[in-house]
């Protein structure tokens, strides 16, 4: 075909019913082929000349011809054509002229429009294809273009105009392809509104647009039409349009589109899920209820039909993926959140029952499972910055509840199975080890809870997936010549990170609350590891329950189980006597708790078995780098150093057994009878009469569990010969005599008075 210019198309006398065209030229085909002479048809007669309507360029090929046949703008065949020249899906796509097209799409509206209010509709047909062809203009046009056609077409209020006629039109509702014309202007809506939002701020009132949308809702007939009517309307509410539909309603629709797979239900364009609008809408109107009772359709079935849906397209990344995209997650999800703020036990059907996708569900979208969704942008809430964080930290909201309820224990094992099962633990640590580090309280919060429930399958899962989260510091690890690439995160590192900030203080105290969770399982062999000085920072920390968390932590480990170079050092132990005087009660709570056990191992020596406070042994538990696991010798300056910190307690502990808190002073005693086997420590306890005043506590404390702290400490303090005659000159047999009288029966006091009883005395 000889090289020429351009074909220059001149406008077509319109037929009836017809626009006019504006002059323009077709485009040059993208393989920059050149069209062939110029293609004009003309018929003269004596008073004019009249153009045929210009051709589509299509792409030459040796089995298509150059170009279209001549064909007029009312021809089935045309638009059909056209249709499918447009057609994004085609690989390779052909240049059209928009000046051309655009006004013939123009003139097809204007001429149906007329139609629907003459009542007599020749076609329903007619409109479909050139919505179809706008449709596929408006996916493939970019902004300026795009601007362009909503500006000459008037757009979207000429699809809301049109879209209100055939919905009111019944006439036009009976023929058999009203469904499909209505859903392509509805579509041509909602990718115009996506591309171009900037309208909305232009129209006055809103409202208006609303009502042909609930006629859909509200119509069996249009049944059909319902999740694109939904998408819209959602559209709306994002713009603060009050769209008004009754939350039962939309419970009722939801189960209809759910349990009734019979009804073909017609699907929104991509990026939408099939539920996504009514979702939105759904979410909406309980907010708007927000004070009032959760309403009575909202029922454990309902939600465990939804889920069982939703988790059956979570299953595949194409198993009817459309059901449910992102946004309709978020909704359902903050949905859910709602109904068990209002009602908590409406979480456990949905956790225990045999069937329930809910836990499945939540765990997928909880872990890295679910990234899919994220692919298709965020067509349904440009309010909400969603990503995979976002519905992560909602079903971290939504597997929290059953550990804020009292249930019985077969129900929360029922729980903690379905949790094991469904991989929670390991997902949970996938989250803590990538997310933003505003986001990690609530992970390492049922992280933690995971721990006291459940121990047992927690402690293992975590040893599959987490050691190297829970090893030292890997920048220590490495060699300075080593390329490797280190994991996003360790315990280590995180949280000298989370002290920092106020923001993550809380969050900071989850981390130190799931170490010791660790700490406190004597059959975990993880191996725990954070620096020396972030302690000391922790401990002296502004934030009390950072303070508190930290004593804690320190009060599960044995300070003498070295696996490393470094074990913890006397300067962790003084800093942490220090929180002894703290002006606030928990810290000083857990504080006496911590020093007790402390001084056990002190007293104990460096090579004796370490039994915890119940009597478990625990082992491997190390701090600071991790370099070897060689036992390291205390040295004697630092033997004196850690026995010098522990008689310093003595004064402190002394004024805590008369401290208002009762497990400060339950705390106070047992610590204090664990001082009477530390070096040099029997004067000081003389010197601060605490014979006597474990004595006083044992006869008369409010508390029975204080008492029985006091008993045991004075009957270890009876088999020492200094301590045994103090208590005798004290007549302190006699005196508990009288108070075993009038105690409770866990007070044991007669091991402690036979300790005490001569031997005359005890046989007669």
């Amino acid at each position: 075909m000889a090289a020429a210019m351009s074909p220059t198309v001149r406008n077509p006398n319109p037929s009836c019913g017809d626009v006019s065209v504006t002059t323009g030229k077709l485009d040059m085909m993208a393989t920059n082929r050149s069209l062939g002479p110029k293609i004009q048809a003309r018929s003269t007669s004596k008073h004019r000349s009249k153009e045929i309507s210009p051709r589509l360029v299509r792409r030459c090929s040796k089995k298509s011809q150059g170009t279209l046949r001549l064909q007029d703008v009312n021809n089935k065949e045309y638009w059909k054509n056209l249709a499918q020249l447009s057609d994004p899906s085609r690989q390779k796509r052909e240049i059209l002229d928009y000046s051309v097209i655009i006004p013939q799409i123009k003139s097809k509206i204007q001429a149906f429009k007329a139609q629907l209010k003459g009542g007599v509709i020749k076609e329903v047909q007619q409109i479909q294809q050139p919505m179809r062809v706008l449709h596929n203009l408006l996916v493939m046009a970019e902004v300026e273009k795009l601007n362009n056609v909503g500006l000459e077409l008037g757009l979207p209020r000429v699809l809301f105009g049109l879209i209100q006629d055939t919905v009111e039109s019944s006439d036009f509702i009976k023929h058999q392809q009203s469904i499909p014309v209505v859903q392509e202007m509805i579509t041509v809506v909602l990718i115009y509104w996506e591309k171009n939002c900037a309208w909305v701020e232009q129209e006055q009132s809103l409202e208006e647009f609303t009502k042909s949308f609930k006629t859909i809702l509200s119509q069996p007939n249009l049944s059909r039409l319902v999740p694109l009517a939904a998408c819209v309307l959602s559209l709306f509410t994002q713009h603060n349009v009050d769209v008004k539909v009754d939350v039962e309603h939309l419970a009722s629709l939801l189960k209809t589109l759910v349990l009734d797979p019979c009804e073909p239900h017609i699907s929104p364009p991509s990026g939408w899920g099939l539920c996504d609008g009514l979702l939105s809408l759904f979410l909406d109107a309980l907010n708007e209820h927000e004070n009032g009772p959760l309403p009575s359709g909202l029922n454990p079935v309902f939600f465990l039909n939804l889920w069982k849906k939703i988790g059956a397209s979570l299953r595949s990344a194409t198993s009817d993926s459309d059901f449910c995209s992102a946004n309709g997650l978020y909704s359902f999800l903050s949905a859910l959140l709602f109904a068990f703020c209002k009602d908590a036990y409406l979480c456990i059907p949905l956790f225990c029952d045999d069937g329930s996708e809910c836990v499945y569900a939540l765990s997928r979208l909880l872990g890295t499972y679910c990234l899919h969704l994220f692919a298709k942008g965020n067509p349904g809430r440009p309010s909400v910055d969603l990503s995979h964080n976002t519905l992560s930290t909602l079903s971290c909201h939504l597997l929290c509840f059953p550990f804020a309820l009292d249930l019985p224990p077969h129900t929360m094992s029922t729980v903690l199975q379905l949790y094991d099962s469904c991989g929670i633990v390991t997902s949970l640590l996938q989250v803590i080890q990538t997310f933003p580090l505003q986001l990690l309280e609530l992970p390492l919060s049922l992280l933690s809870r995971m721990l006291l429930c459940d121990p047992h399958r927690s402690i293992d899962h975590l040893t599959k997936a987490a050691s190297c989260f829970f090893s030292p510091s890997w920048d220590d690890q490495l060699p300075a010549s080593s390329h490797q690439s280190p994991p996003t995160r360790t315990a280590s590192s995180l949280l000298p990170e989370l002290l920092q900030l106020e923001i993550l203080w809380e969050a900071a105290v989850e981390l130190l609350t799931l170490l010791s969770q660790i700490a406190h399982c004597p059959s975990c062999p993880l191996q725990l590891s954070v620096e020396t000085s972030v302690l000391q920072h922790a401990l002296a920390h502004s934030y009390e329950q950072i303070r508190a968390a930290t004593c804690r932590f320190l009060g599960n480990l044995d300070p003498f189980r070295p696996l490393t170079q470094h074990t913890l050092k006397p300067d962790i132990f003084k800093a942490m006597i220090n929180c002894l005087n703290d002006s606030c009660m928990p810290v000083r709570q857990v504080a006496c708790r911590a020093v007790g056990n402390w001084l056990g191992y002190i007293a104990a020596g460096p090579h004796m078995d370490r039994p915890s406070e119940n009597g478990i042994y625990r082992e491997n538990w190390c701090i600071e780098k991790q370099q070897n696991k060689q036992t390291e010798q205390r040295t004697e300056e630092e033997e004196r150093r850690w026995t010098h910190e522990a008689r310093r307690t003595v004064a402190m502990l002394v004024t805590l057994i008369c401290d208002p808190d009762a497990l400060t002073r339950r705390h106070c005693c047992a610590a204090l009878g664990n001082l009477l086997n530390v070096d040099g420590a029997i004067s000081l306890l003389l010197e601060e009469n605490v014979p006597g005043l474990l004595l006083r506590t044992a006869c008369t404390d409010s508390h029975s569990a204080v008492r029985k702290a006091a008993i045991g400490s004075l009957y270890l303090y009876s088999q020492q010969d200094a301590m045994h005659q103090v208590l005798m000159s004290l007549d302190a047999s006699q005196k508990l005599v009288q108070a075993s009288q009038h105690a409770p029966p866990q007070c044991d006091y007669q091991r402690l008075i036979g300790q005490l009883t001569p031997p005359e005395k005890s046989a007669a």
